[in-house]
């Protein structure tokens, strides 16, 4: 049975019951965690309910008795042993009778209170944080649907006798004290009674981070219990509540880890010669002010701009009325179009659509947004929004070396998109008429032009030769696919990690389904989320695969850590490691290691890989810088009117990605992208794409690779996995430049590893665009003079048909033209004779 227990309590609103008391599997009684400072906890109502409406009556109002006992005789409820919740041992609770109530209830009251709490147990902790969690921690992670109902629903007045009230506190005890009965916490009013309590305490700092690390790990443990119940039932939206609650509560948490040592400890904190000290100040200093305002009070831009994203509906293409559901389509049915569809003209509605959907709504608060966000970093000592982004990354000189790594990949993109435009041609001539070497960003296939795989089939260099395939004689499911991830890892000395996939779905969830990684923070469970879509395309399953199975491998590294290390040393870590692997299983040379995948081996397939891998990469990698350079100018310049004009102007000028129809100042596009309007930066990208490729090229030399880097194979080489493992085994405890210095040596990014990898599709480019421009060049040229000699022929032969057709004209015709001795049509009609002139008609009707 599960009975959901809430307090209401009066005077401290945030105090609740923790937990049950409970020796083996036997439910002994009620944890009350009550602060040393609190003189007495009072309680004026509670309640206790089944998780249905038709609870018994003794059972509801169990507590409900309680409460009226601290009415009638103006009890308080305080612990025995007033010592720290976490370093509890044995915890006793009872009620102080008469205090501060009058003492003539002292009798009364006691007979009653005997029977109910009057026991010490003992109460145990995880002596490591990261051990497994007990099912009961789990179970009381959850919440029940009595969450939003009013507490009017559920009370019941208590007539009659004192012996009365002592009966239904007899049988609701009986309940309460059922092993079978689980008692659910409200996780969030808990942490915030302890981060109270930690507010108030005079420790050390040391003392102070150690208790503040041991809630961290604890609302961590909570918020991935209730993202896993989320994302693995996404149409319960008490689910979707709960995990959204729970994670405000764990960014709060990370909000006042930093505000109280501002306050409290702040000269200790600067003051400090510890180095691992001031790491940990510093990953401090980055979450706190990185939630500041997302989970602020005053988020109040951020939230309507959420709504405005994920509820956003358009009406179908060529719709007449749009009134109702079946007359319009979400986002994800107009990404699915853009994936598809060749219709410039529908595409091009939809483009436009969706941002009339988004942006042009998002337009009119956005500059508050910008406001408040800059407020937000200014009293956190920076310059504004953009530079306490850049902070986390631990450069000094971010910007330079963004703009750096860009100008040296920005030869190859152009070289990418411009072959891909002269491809084009061939579909969207009128799109691509003009020579301004622009591409409209709806025919790319992709809603925000991000990445280009989808066009792939376009735009491919060699059509005829197929990218690799499931073989026909085999049923390839998603565990195959991470079941050949994981034997790679474990080829580079890593363990196995098939725990994490186990219990995956092979059957498609939800429409809104997405992939993704968790750590429970535990140190020991980690899940996969997986949409259970069939495999088509084994090269995007692997990757997907690859990539998630990458990040539980990394979290599994660091479980070691202490709980603030638990991470890449700066945003980009965690994916590039990631998709190292990713790279790896998808080239040719090792697909064709795998029984159950048909891949030509050839060097054509190989340029195929390489231009189907760079469709993703370089455009992701060219939107992401240009979409946070933009936001960066917009947070240094407050008084920017020109928003959207800026942003094309960053767009055509870096990526060269024009808008398919006319833009003002009353659309702002890059708020149709979920990035901007929930406040999430997306350089990430740009970095991460740069660190996969420079770490690959690394551990190639580490194995003695020698030939083209794309042919290079780490498989079963301890080696290059004993560096990664290194690598990643220090989490977040060193900085991102120390980290890179051991798998790789060096400290500084380096783009020379993604311009090898792609050096032989650099060199195809050059080659093939210049064919492809130079056949359109001539075919323009030579267009008007083939056009005309048509022309020609078809008069020619229509004149010729006339005359065929009209015997007199025909006569005439040869008489004009001297072809009868004396020019008369008569005379030359005298000279041929009937048969003649029929069978000369004959012939020439049936040549015509």
């Amino acid at each position: 049975m599960i009975v959901d227990l809430q307090w209401w309590l009066q005077t401290s609103p945030y105090w609740v019951i923790n937990g049950l008391i409970k020796s083996g599997n036997k439910v002994l009684g009620l944890w009350l965690p009550v602060p040393r400072e609190h003189p007495g906890l009072i309680v004026p109502g509670i309640r206790l309910w089944h998780n249905n409406a038709s609870a018994s009556e003794s059972t509801r109002v169990a507590l409900h008795t309680v409460a009226r006992f601290q009415n009638k005789f103006n009890f308080s409820i305080v612990p025995i042993l007033k010592v720290h919740y976490k370093t509890i041992k044995q915890y006793a609770v009872f009620a102080n009778i008469g205090w501060p109530g009058p003492q003539r209830n002292m009798n009364k009251l006691s007979f009653y209170l005997l029977t109910l709490i009057t026991v010490t147990v003992a109460v145990h902790f995880p002596t490591n944080p990261t051990s497994e969690m007990s099912a009961d921690d789990k179970n009381m992670g959850r919440t029940n649907k009595t969450y939003d109902q009013s507490e009017e629903s559920h009370e019941i007045e208590i007539e009659g006798e004192e012996i009365k009230d002592k009966k239904f506190l007899d049988e609701a005890m009986k309940t309460v004290l059922d092993p079978d009965t689980v008692i659910i916490k409200n996780d969030d009013d808990n942490f915030k009674i302890q981060l109270e309590e930690l507010k108030r305490e005079n420790v050390t700092l040391e003392v102070f981070m150690e208790e503040m690390d041991k809630l961290s790990l604890e609302a961590c443990r909570t918020s991935q219990d209730a993202l896993w119940d989320y994302v693995t039932d996404t149409i319960s939206e008490l689910k979707k509540n709960r995990m959204v609650h729970i994670a405000a509560e764990e960014d709060e948490i990370k909000k006042q880890y930093w505000n109280i040592i501002k306050s409290k400890y702040l000269d200790e904190a600067y003051n400090t010669n510890d180095q691992e000290l001031k790491r940990k100040l510093r990953i401090i200093k980055e979450r706190g002010t990185n939630v500041q305002m997302p989970q602020s009070k005053q988020r109040e831009e951020i939230d309507t701009m959420q709504r405005i994203w994920s509820r956003v509906t358009v009406c179908m293409y060529n719709t007449t009325t749009c009134n109702s559901e079946d007359s319009s389509i979400t986002m994800n049915d107009v990404i699915a179009i853009f994936k598809i569809s060749n219709n410039s003209e529908e595409l091009k509605y939809y483009w436009k659509a969706y941002r009339d959907a988004t942006g042009r709504k998002v337009r009119p608060i956005f500059k508050d947004y910008i406001v408040r966000m800059n407020n937000v970093a200014e009293s956190e000592n920076f310059k504004d929004a953009g530079d306490m982004w850049r902070y986390n990354f631990e450069d000094d000189d971010f910007v330079n070396t963004v703009e750096r790594v860009w100008k040296e990949v920005k030869p190859l993109y152009n070289l990418i998109h411009s072959y891909v435009r002269v491809k084009l041609k061939a579909l969207y001539k009128n799109e691509l008429l003009d020579d301004n070497g622009l591409i409209p960003g709806h025919i790319l296939g992709n809603l925000w032009a991000q990445e280009w795989q989808p066009i792939y089939s376009s735009v491919a260099p060699y059509p005829d030769i197929k990218r690799a395939r499931i073989d026909k004689s085999y049923e390839v499911y998603a565990k195959n696919l991470f079941d050949t991830v994981d034997e790679y890892h474990q080829s580079l000395g890593f363990e196995s990690a098939n725990d994490a996939y186990q219990d995956i779905k092979e059957v498609p969830t939800t429409a809104n389904c997405l992939p993704s990684s968790h750590d429970m923070c535990d140190g020991v469970n980690y899940k996969i989320k997986w949409c259970g879509e069939k495999v088509t395309d084994v090269a995007v399953g692997l990757s997907r695969a690859a990539r998630l199975l990458g990040h539980v491998q990394y979290f599994r590294h660091y479980k070691h850590l202490q709980p603030l290390f638990r991470d890449g040393p700066n945003p980009a870590f965690h994916d590039a490691i990631s998709d190292i692997v990713a790279i790896q299983l998808t080239s040719p040379r090792h697909l064709r290691s795998l029984d159950f995948v048909k891949v030509d081996d050839c060097p054509e397939a190989t340029m195929n890989h390489l231009l189907w891998l760079a469709l993703e990469k370089f455009p992701l990698m060219g939107y992401a810088y240009a979409l946070d350079k933009w936001r960066w100018d917009v947070f240094a310049n407050t008084s920017m009117e020109n928003l959207n004009q800026h942003w094309w102007n960053i767009r055509i000028r870096e990526t060269r990605i024009s808008p398919p129809v006319l833009r003002n100042e009353s659309d702002l596009d890059p708020a149709s992208k979920y990035h901007v309007v929930s406040h999430v930066q997306y350089i990430t990208y740009l970095i991460s794409h740069i660190l996969e490729f420079q770490i690959l090229h690394s551990l190639c030399k580490t194995v003695n690779h020698t030939g083209p880097l794309h042919d290079c194979s780490i498989y079963g080489r301890k080696e290059a996995g004993k560096l990664l493992s290194d690598g990643m085994a220090l989490g977040a405890s060193e900085n991102w430049r120390t980290v890179l210095k051991t798998i790789t040596g060096e400290t500084e990014l380096s783009t020379a590893g993604i311009l090898e990898y792609f050096s032989p599709l650099h060199t195809f480019l050059i080659e093939e665009t210049a064919k492809l421009d130079n056949a359109d060049d001539d075919m323009d040229k030579s267009a008007p003079i083939i056009v005309g000699i048509i022309v020609i022929i078809l008069t020619i032969l229509m004149f010729v048909l006339y005359c065929i057709r009209k015997r007199d004209a025909v006569s005439k015709l040869m008489s004009i033209c001297g072809l009868s001795k004396n020019g008369s049509l008569d005379i030359a009609t005298n000279d041929i004779s009937q048969n003649k002139s029929n069978e000369v008609q004959g012939i020439s009707e049936d040549k015509v």
